[in-house]
């Protein structure tokens, strides 16, 4: 009997706690797209890391025949910290979470050579604040 109890306060524990990080999760978002409707002006894309410590922000428009090479507009968001931690916009490219930590941001350069195969652009760590350039790895 009293091993039941136990398992039904465990049950209802866990179901609390999984019901109050929902309702974090949704107030971050709320204040994210608030934050992002002030910075961008339209829709964006809220991209968080695995832990769910930072957020990427990123707006990019759809590429046309007017503009082959949108601009790529981002933010990264400490939810810790509760602020911004980086800010950036390049000319065109795409950017992702590779780490925990670490942003990885590829810019498509204007005009590229046939046998150019290097990649442009820079690893993010969101950590420490600190850039590190691609330099010359293949595309894969």
């Amino acid at each position: 009997m009293l091993n039941k109890f136990f398992v039904s306060l465990f049950s209802i524990l866990f179901l609390f706690n999984c019901a109050g990080s929902g309702a974090a999760l949704d107030k971050q978002d709320s204040l994210l797209k608030k934050l992002s409707m002030e910075k961008f002006g339209s829709e964006s894309q809220i991209i968080y890391n695995s832990d769910k410590s930072y957020s990427l922000v990123v707006k990019q428009e759809k590429s046309t025949v007017k503009n082959p090479n949108p601009v790529l507009q981002f933010f990264v968001y400490g939810l810790r910290k509760d602020k911004i931690v980086f800010e950036e916009s390049v000319p065109a490219g795409r950017i992702k979470w590779i780490t925990r930590n670490q942003i990885e941001v590829v810019v498509t350069p204007g005009t590229i050579s046939t046998e150019d195969k290097k990649l442009y652009g820079y690893i993010y760590n969101v950590d420490l604040g600190t850039k590190a350039e691609l330099n010359s790895q293949s595309v894969k």
